[in-house]
């Protein structure tokens, strides 16, 4: 036997059941039905009647888990009441080579035992709800349209790294939802990383098409507007993007241009993205 005390939970039979028990025992599961299916494999593996007595510890971790979560079975409760009453348990314990001193305390035990199982619990364990992580609702290559103030934009998701997705949206402003072909002819208003909370919700996305984009964007296009904005591929200091004399944003130092969406789809075609360092160190 793989006991190390007397008490009913001091088995390696006791607790495995036990813990099969609640490893089941989630969402909408019911304790008698995962009761009955573990109680079920259980009697299979132990169906000859010399290891008939093998199951006593099974019935008495199956009722303490039904006691726990507020359920009970009647013919459990009566198989556990008669193994106790007619001392078969105490026999088989005895036959497994424990020490004879031990019977007392053991009596004791299967006694409070059966007298807990027939008490009201003071808790009752209700069963853990799965908590599954949550898949982003935006992946590489979706097209979708979204309502602003003049009409509708347009958005294009190149790619997705880390926690960000890269994503295009559109300069023009359309009276209608434009289709596939008229929107991958849209120019960029603003081409940036954003981060999976800043894009645009999905109840207030139209979807448009899902496009196959095989290209890797990682390392480019760290921040980009039109030409008509502003426009740069780092953080860095301010003269590195910028004309000195004119105060705005100089299109050569920070390479970009204006890019249609079908353009886009060829990542070549954007900056990389610049070291967090000012340029007299690069």
């Amino acid at each position: 036997m793989s006991t190390w005390g007397t008490g009913i939970k001091q088995s390696d039979e006791f607790l495995d059941v036990y813990e099969e028990f609640f490893e089941r025992y989630k969402d909408d599961a019911l304790a008698i039905q995962v009761y009955q299916t573990i109680l079920d494999e259980y009697r299979k593996e132990f169906s000859d009647e010399e290891a008939s007595p093998m199951l006593y510890t099974v019935y008495y971790a199956l009722a303490q888990c039904l006691w726990e979560c507020g359920a009970k079975d009647d013919w459990l409760w009566q198989k556990i009441k008669t193994v106790i009453e007619t001392d078969a348990d105490l026999k088989f314990w005895n036959e497994s080579g424990a020490e004879p001193q031990l019977e007392k305390s053991r009596r004791k035990a299967l006694q409070k035992f059966l007298e807990k199982i027939n008490s009201e619990p003071t808790k009752i364990k209700k069963p853990k709800k799965t908590t599954a992580k949550r898949e982003p609702t935006l992946h590489k290559g979706d097209l979708y349209a979204y309502a602003c103030e003049n009409g509708y934009r347009v958005a294009l998701v190149l790619d997705f790294v880390w926690n960000s997705h890269l994503t295009a949206v559109s300069e023009e402003i359309f009276d209608a939802v434009p289709d596939e072909a008229e929107a991958m002819r849209s120019h960029t208003h603003i081409l940036a990383w954003f981060p999976v909370r800043a894009s645009i919700p999905k109840k207030d996305r139209i979807p448009i098409a899902a496009l196959q984009i095989r290209g890797n964007y990682n390392n480019r296009a760290g921040l980009l507007f039109s030409d008509f904005t502003v426009g740069c591929t780092s953080i860095g200091q301010r003269e590195f993007f910028f004309c000195p004399d004119t105060a705005n944003a100089c299109m050569e130092k920070n390479k970009i241009g204006r890019y249609s969406f079908r353009a886009l789809l060829n990542p070549e075609i954007l900056p990389e993205f610049q070291p967090r360092i000012p340029p007299e160190y690069l």
